[in-house]
């Protein structure tokens, strides 16, 4: 579908720049198609011009499986293992809602574990490595949100890959109990990268970059349903721009499970989605080159 379909419906649209953007962003011009990418000068970017759309990369959590329920259930045992205290006094655990609103206030995972659930330094460590035993163990069930499959399945010509601060190997065995863990080529989680070096610090993006291994010039959406997501994919170009890179990320916000709409966001996404069959409608409106 032309690019200029998606644009006049608005129901995938980017973002006005603001003025006091804190890293640099891309801007796409559209007509009937994508006729122009250009970048905002202040920011002393090269411009780029016509580079394909080569790979799709995900966030996990809320944006291809709905995990609050185990998430919560995991977290409300391991607060009670780390620090002897029944989780019904951690007000973030008390309900889904409390505990995805918690969520969207932090940055990443330590940040909870100590703003919401008020665990320290030491106590986080301990988290991090019950995580993976917790999650292996808990039988509450992970599906995959509603139209994921079927996108997975559009998008299938082009390489896919998970960037998440879930655990790898929880995320791929959710992606095989759920029959779509042959469309990813990659898996990054929390234990691939430093613990200091979280989203939205760029390391597991250009990690799975590597591992994905595709050819310059090119660009490649990031889909996240985060703040974190978006901010992750904007310190990402700035990284690859500081080192020669002709690469740039796409960030997308996938905006159909929390129902926000990022406004307060402090960056803004490139796009914004509000269900994942217009992230395939994106992908075809946009420039693919076959791998």
């Amino acid at each position: 579908m032309a690019m200029g379909g998606v644009h006049r419906h608005a129901t995938i649209r980017r973002t006005n720049r603001r003025s006091q953007a804190p890293v640099p962003r891309l801007l796409i011009a559209f007509w009937t198609g994508i006729t122009s990418k250009t970048l905002e000068p202040r920011h002393n970017m090269p411009v780029l011009t016509n580079h394909p759309l080569k790979a799709v990369f995900w966030d996990f959590d809320g944006t291809l499986a709905d995990t609050r329920l185990r998430n919560l259930s995991v977290n409300r045992r391991i607060v009670e293992d780390v620090t002897d205290r029944p989780w019904q006094e951690v007000a973030a655990l008390t309900s889904v809602e409390a505990y995805v609103a918690a969520w969207n206030r932090v940055s990443n995972w330590q940040e909870l574990y100590i703003s919401a659930f008020g665990l320290s330094d030491e106590q986080c460590a301990t988290a991090a490595q019950r995580w993976t035993v917790f999650q292996a163990d808990d039988p509450t069930p992970v599906p995959l949100l509603d139209g994921i499959e079927k996108t997975l399945e559009q998008l299938r010509r082009l390489p896919q890959a998970v960037v998440s601060q879930n655990e790898r190997a929880t995320i791929a065995q959710i992606l095989k109990e759920n029959r779509v863990d042959h469309y990813f080529s990659a898996i990054v989680g929390y234990a691939e990268v430093p613990l200091d070096r979280q989203k939205p610090a760029p390391d597991g993006l250009l990690s799975a970059l590597d591992i994905v291994g595709l050819e310059e010039p090119a660009t490649a959406l990031y889909i996240g349903d985060h703040e974190t997501d978006i901010l992750c994919s904007a310190n990402t170009n700035r990284d690859l721009v500081a080192m020669g890179r002709d690469f740039r990320f796409l960030s997308v916000a996938a905006l159909y499970l929390n129902g926000h709409h990022g406004a307060d966001w402090s960056v803004a996404p490139d796009y914004r989605v509000y269900s994942p069959s217009e992230i395939a409608q994106l992908v075809d409106g946009l420039c693919v080159e076959e791998p």
